[in-house]
C-alpha cells in the first residue's frame, strides 16, 4: 500500500503518459501554471517563519541564494553555450537560467527530511530576488526578444496567489498522507503536461532531443553529486546539505516552459525544449536521490555545523 504514495511512482507514470497520449492543447500553458501554482500553494501551507528566523539564518540564507543564482544559473548557462549557435534553443537556456528554483524543492525537502526551515527561508529569499534577476538576466542575453515586463508579471503571479490561498489554508490542518497523496497526483499532471505538449517534436526529433537530455543529464547530476560529496567531506549538516543540494540543481523548469510558451510560442516554438528536457531529468534525479541519497550520505556520515 505505500508504493501508493511513492513519488517516483507518480513521477514515471507522468512520464510514460505524456508520451503515450500526448498534450498537444492549446491550453497547455495555462494549465502547467495552475498545476505549478498548485503545487506551491499545498508544499508552503502550514509552513511559517518569522523575521527572527532571517535574522538567525543570514549566512545559511545567503548561501542557498547563492546556490540557485549564482551556482545553479552559470551552470545552466555554460551548458546552454553548446546550442548556442540555434537561437530558439539557446533562447530556452537564458529562461531557464533566469527563473528561480523549483517549489518541488520544498518538496524534496519535505520527503527526504532535511531542514524545512532553512528551505522556507532561502525560497522565499530566491523569490523575492527573482523579481529583479529573473527579468534582469532574461533582459541582458535576449534583449528585446522577450518583454522583462511580462515575464515580471508572471513570476509576480505565481508568487502572490500562492501565497494569499495559503492565509487562510494555514488555518487548516491537513493531514501529512493527504498531502502527500495530492502532492504526487500534482507531480504526476505536471510532468503529463509538459512531455506531453512537445511529444511529436521530441519523437520526430530525436537527435536534437538526445543532445538536450545528455546535456540535462550532465547539468543535473554532475554538479549535484559533486555538492554532496563536497559537502559530507566538509561535515556540512545532513539536513541542510539536502537544501543546498535541491537549490544548486531544482529550476522552475515548469515556469521556464510556460515563459517560453508565452514569449516565443509563434517565433521560437522550439525554445521550451531545453525546459521540458530538464523538467523529465530533474524528476528522474528525484527518483534517483530518493533511492540512493542516504545510502550515500547516511544520517550519521556527518558531523553538525552551522551552515
Amino acid at each position: 500500500m505505500r508504493v501508493i504514495f511513492d513519488v517516483k511512482l507518480w513521477t514515471i507514470l507522468g512520464i510514460i503518459l505524456g508520451f503515450v497520449i500526448g498534450f498537444d492543447h492549446p491550453d497547455a500553458p495555462t494549465m502547467l501554471i495552475i498545476t505549478l501554482m498548485m503545487q506551491m500553494t499545498l508544499a508552503l501551507q502550514g509552513l511559517k517563519f518569522d523575521f527572527s528566523d532571517l535574522k538567525n539564518n543570514k549566512k545559511e540564507v545567503l548561501l542557498c541564494f547563492l546556490c540557485c543564482f549564482l551556482l545553479n544559473t552559470a551552470i545552466t548557462l555554460i551548458t546552454g553555450l553548446l546550442f548556442i549557435d540555434e537561437t530558439a534553443l539557446w533562447y530556452g537556456w537564458v529562461m531557464l537560467s533566469a527563473v528561480p528554483c523549483a517549489i518541488s524543492v520544498m518538496t524534496m525537502t519535505f520527503y527526504m527530511k532535511g531542514d524545512m526551515k532553512l528551505g522556507m527561508l532561502g525560497f522565499s529569499f530566491i523569490y523575492l530576488g527573482a523579481l529583479i534577476l529573473t527579468p534582469l538576466i532574461t533582459h541582458l542575453l535576449m534583449g528585446e526578444a522577450a518583454s522583462w515586463v511580462k515575464i515580471l508579471e508572471y513570476v509576480v503571479l505565481f508568487v502572490v496567489i500562492p501565497v494569499a490561498i495559503d492565509i487562510p489554508l494555514n488555518k487548516v490542518t491537513i493531514p501529512p498522507l493527504i498531502k502527500t497523496m495530492a502532492l504526487n497526483i500534482i507531480i504526476l499532471f505536471m510532468v503529463f503536461i509538459s512531455v506531453g505538449f512537445r511529444r511529436d517534436y521530441i519523437i520526430e526529433n530525436p537527435d536534437i532531443a538526445l543532445l538536450l537530455l545528455v546535456a540535462n543529464l550532465f547539468r543535473i547530476f554532475v554538479p549535484s553529486l559533486a555538492m554532496l560529496f563536497l559537502l559530507k567531506r566538509m561535515g556540512v549538516n545532513r539536513d541542510k546539505g539536502i537544501v543546498y543540494i535541491a537549490l544548486g540543481t531544482w529550476r522552475n523548469s515548469g515556469l521556464a516552459a510556460t515563459l517560453c510558451i508565452v514569449m516565443f510560442s509563434t517565433t521560437y516554438p522550439d525554445a521550451l525544449l531545453p525546459a521540458v528536457l530538464s523538467l523529465m531529468v530533474e524528476n528522474l534525479w528525484f527518483v534517483f536521490m530518493q533511492g540512493f541519497f542516504d545510502k550515500m550520505w547516511p544520517k550519521d556520515g556527518s558531523e553538525p555545523m552551522n551552515s
